[in-house]
């Protein structure tokens, strides 16, 4: 286990750059415990997200991802959240409290590759490369001012790992 790492470690990031997969590899390796917000979200509401936002809109999708997550980080000691964690202000809120927040992000041609077609993502559903730049430009600021590190997440599991496990651990 690395040293000094406070917990939760919360992964943010835009969509695609493998929050869940690097969040999964993590809790797997120090057998932590580990939730998907996104998931959680929709076993707790016995809805998916589309279903969601297109049943009650985004806002109130916002509101249940902040009551979640503050729920999550009591009971979860690695947390991947959805890439639009920090449009809702009490999010931001909540995760401004926190000291371990790392933001995986990825070239935006690998993300939209991996998500263009995903129906489970309302906010790219039938989205051009350009309106997903045009997303993640909005976004951008939102990430950099709440996270703690920044690292690419375009590389091996291991050495992404690796990366922000150096960066987090203090002597």
């Amino acid at each position: 286990m690395p040293k000094n790492i406070r917990f939760p470690l919360i992964l943010i990031g835009f969509m695609g750059v493998g929050k869940t997969t690097l969040g999964e590899y993590i809790a797997s390796t120090y057998q932590l415990s580990y939730v998907d917000l996104d998931h959680y979200i929709v076993e707790q509401e016995q809805m998916s997200i589309p279903a969601i936002f297109k049943k009650h809109g985004e806002q109130h999708f916002r509101c249940l991802e902040a009551h979640y997550l503050q729920e999550c980080i009591l009971q979860f000691d690695v947390i991947a959240t959805g890439g639009g964690i920090i449009e809702g202000a009490q999010s931001i809120k909540i995760l401004q409290k926190q000291s371990s927040i790392v933001w995986l992000d990825c070239d935006l041609k690998i993300v939209y590759d991996r998500i263009r077609n995903d129906p489970n993502r309302p906010n790219a559903n039938n989205k051009s490369l350009y309106d997903l730049k045009n997303l993640y430009s909005d976004r951008y600021s939102r990430y950099n001012e709440i996270a703690f590190i920044k690292v690419n997440s375009n590389q091996s599991l291991k050495d992404l790992h690796d990366e922000i496990f150096n960066e987090l651990s203090c002597d």
